[in-house]
């Protein structure tokens, strides 16, 4: 929705000399730029965010501040997205090509503004946090859905709750979508445009069956009563008071969200929603909705486009108003920016009766401009909320229509009252077992192959992929490698390393190692099954093309610390020796070694990633007991079949391949002895140092 467009009206601003243009990007976004005179490479660049809007924007507008923040100096810079709709997948890409565009023509800017209203408030956080955008010293965001992904939750359920109440009224039930995802509308029933609701047939068709159903297009007294029920249980349901609001809601519910799902430049008909064990405080509703599981790599994709993460700049400073009677996007949604971003953000309730989405007067825009301004400009003062009501009137004696209606100390209320709790066990991974994805993964009608995972703090993680040759070429061990960045239910490795080319033993020489670019991996955490030891992870790879790309299903076959079934935190010294070790005279090879807590107390699995006498990889794997800090451990090489879909599991064999014996001493120091089965690979002993340290042994470390 376009806070600039449909809600505000800005009195004349004197004119003064800039440039404007207009222009088509190579992604098919348009752009819109406007440089005031004076302005040059270094100054002040202001990012301004468009709401959600179903049809694509070939004009886009910037902003409602524009002719004021144009006369204070700043350049203003608009995409129209490459995407309609819910635009949060290329958003970020799209905000790059303009900013390549902007320096192209005009000079690369110096500090960022971004600026932007609902989703386009949403936008504007987003940009603050990723790559491209490190110089942002300021957020303007205006009535945010800052719960990100969590927001569609509430459309997901708003249908659900719909089709429980209104099943089986004749002409009220809507159109079913494609199965299996019935109540995701299909793209050839969604109007090009929502923004003008009335005018679509399409949405005339669909509040015809909802009027059927509720009665919602009469007087109240015209209803019957069983429209009377059904429409009070959905405003109840959504905690609506106003029946405008539920139709926006529904129609969201309806055509956003169906978009979302189905578009190819978006979910491509994956659901990311879970209904299961969700409590609707609805007997009829709780009865008749089905209980359906999401897809973990589509819940992933939508919450890494979509949710915040909190990483930004120690210097960006962050404003957001918000109106308190919103019901499209609740107030409560600045819970989120409160917890995410702590003391970055002035987050300031707007006090307003009848309730509007973004009805914001000019004269509190301006207000709040001016205030992230002095923020920037005082970075080490803390902000004064009290100032902002002086500075709404202080903006409407200079004309700037009012009224100012500020109120810091106004309840936000919780999320949960329309945002309902997802499975319990889910959430709870999520939050607190998080830690625990470090270990061993692999997939049962798989055995021989699998991923090892190294969670180093709330944002990073290493992930090595322990596998085999494609079939069309010599048959051999592959090992790839990567760090990742942990977001929502999982991990995105962007360049995911393919390594070859040393020798084994004294014929290593670091420089021979070639870490060739392989492709890209991501994982999802499932924690549907996460009390037990089975937690599951979704994996998805686009490797080189003799590789291809695909997806696995995979369980935890090792766990560093606890594990999902049993809490020690008294016995951390159980998985002190967790990490990756290496010979610093060699680097390129290594060993990762994993230890558990209970009930399997210092079982020890390492894995020896290095290399053949003939270059290429090579990876060996056991499993013993750690005592007193010494590990002897059994190696096997694995060998026999091919990655991806030539996998034969009946084709894998293993054989000893010799002895490796630990030694530690501390936590950071270990000498390693190594007997081989087969003598051309030669007996050795090398003194090891820690290189990483995932986070579940971060505090193991103590005196003996």
């Amino acid at each position: 929705m376009r806070i600039g467009a449909l809600l505000l009206s800005l009195v004349a601003m004197p004119t003064w000399a800039m440039s404007e243009v207009v222009n088509v990007l190579p992604n098919g976004a348009h752009v819109r730029v406007a440089v005031p005179d004076g302005w040059t490479a270094g100054d002040t660049l202001l990012l301004y965010q468009h709401g959600l809007d179903m049809d694509a924007d070939t004009n886009p507008d910037l902003g409602p501040l524009r002719d004021l923040q144009l006369a204070q100096g700043y350049a203003i810079a608009a995409s129209g997205y490459a995407q309609s709709g819910w635009a949060l997948f290329t958003a970020a890409q799209d905000n790059r090509d303009l900013l390549a565009y902007v320096t192209e023509h005009y000079g690369a800017p110096g500090a960022l503004i971004t600026m932007g209203g609902s989703m386009g408030g949403l936008i504007a956080l987003k940009l603050a946090e990723l790559p491209g955008f490190e110089s942002t010293q300021g957020v303007y965001a205006l009535c945010p859905p800052a719960a990100g992904a969590r927001t569609w939750d509430t459309a997901f359920d708003l249908r659900l709750a719909y089709d429980a109440v209104c099943e089986g009224v004749g002409g009220g039930e809507l159109l079913d979508g494609d199965a299996p995802l019935a109540w995701a509308t299909n793209l050839a029933d969604i109007p090009e445009s929502m923004g003008d609701l009335s005018g679509s047939r399409t949405v005339q068709q669909t509040y015809a069956r909802v009027h059927q159903c509720t009665g919602v297009a009469l007087p109240n007294w015209l209803r019957t009563p069983p429209q009377r029920d059904r429409l009070a249980r959905l405003m109840r349901f959504g905690a609506f008071s106003n029946e405008d609001f539920f139709l926006y809601n529904l129609a969201y519910s309806v055509f956003a969200l169906g978009d979302l799902v189905r578009a190819p430049d978006k979910l491509a008909a994956r659901n990311p929603f879970s209904s299961r064990d969700v409590d609707y405080d609805d007997e009829l509703i709780n009865l008749r909705v089905p209980r359906i599981d999401a897809d973990s790599l589509a819940a992933f994709d939508l919450a890494r486009a979509s949710s915040l993460n909190g990483r930004i700049a120690a210097n960006t400073r962050i404003v957001s108003l918000h109106t308190d009677g919103d019901e499209l996007v609740r107030l409560a949604h600045q819970q989120v920016l409160r917890s995410t971003y702590g003391n970055k953000v002035l987050s300031v309730p707007i006090d307003e009766n009848p309730g509007t989405h973004c009805g914001f007067s000019s004269a509190e825009l301006v207000a709040g401009w001016e205030q992230l301004r002095g923020w920037i400009t005082s970075p080490q003062s803390a902000t004064d909320v009290g100032a902002l009501i002086p500075g709404c009137t202080a903006a409407i004696a200079q004309g700037w229509p009012g009224p100012c209606r500020f109120a810091p100390a106004l309840p936000i209320g919780a999320l949960a009252t329309t945002m309902r709790d997802r499975n319990a066990a889910a959430a709870d991974y999520a939050d607190a077992a998080a830690a625990r994805i470090s270990g061993s993964w692999f997939d049962p009608e798989r055995s021989g192959e699998g991923v090892l995972i190294e969670r180093f703090n709330d944002y990073q993680a290493s992930v090595l992929w322990f596998t085999y040759a494609p079939v069309d070429a010599p048959a051999g061990l592959v090992w790839l490698g990567g760090v990742g960045e942990i977001d929502a239910n999982g991990i995105h490795v962007a360049e995911l390393r393919r390594m070859y080319g040393a020798r084994f033993g004294e014929a290593f020489r670091s420089s021979d190692v070639i870490a060739a670019p392989w492709g890209s991996i991501d994982l999802a955490f499932d924690g549907a099954d996460v009390a037990n030891h089975a937690a599951r992870l979704h994996l998805r790879y686009r490797g080189p093309a003799e590789f291809g790309s695909g997806q696995r299903r995979m369980q935890r076959a090792l766990s560093v610390g606890p594990d999902g079934s049993s809490h020690r935190p008294d016995r951390p010294r159980d998985w002190q020796y967790s990490g990756t070790w290496f010979d610093p005279s060699r680097s390129g090879e290594g060993w990762l070694i994993q230890q558990s807590g209970a009930p399997f107390e210092r079982l020890t699995s390492t894995v020896w990633f290095t290399y053949d006498l003939d270059g290429s990889a090579l990876w060996l794997s056991g499993h013993a007991v750690e005592q007193n800090g010494h590990i002897e451990i059994l190696l096997y090489r694995t060998a026999g079949t091919h990655f991806g879909g030539a996998f034969d599991a009946a084709a894998v064999t293993t054989a000893p391949f010799g002895r490796a014996v630990f030694n530690f001493d501390g936590c950071d120091h270990a000498q390693l002895q190594f007997i081989p089965a087969d003598l051309r690979y030669g007996e050795f002993t090398r003194d090891l140092v820690r290189l990483t340290r995932p986070d579940a042994a971060a505090a193991a470390c103590a005196p003996r």
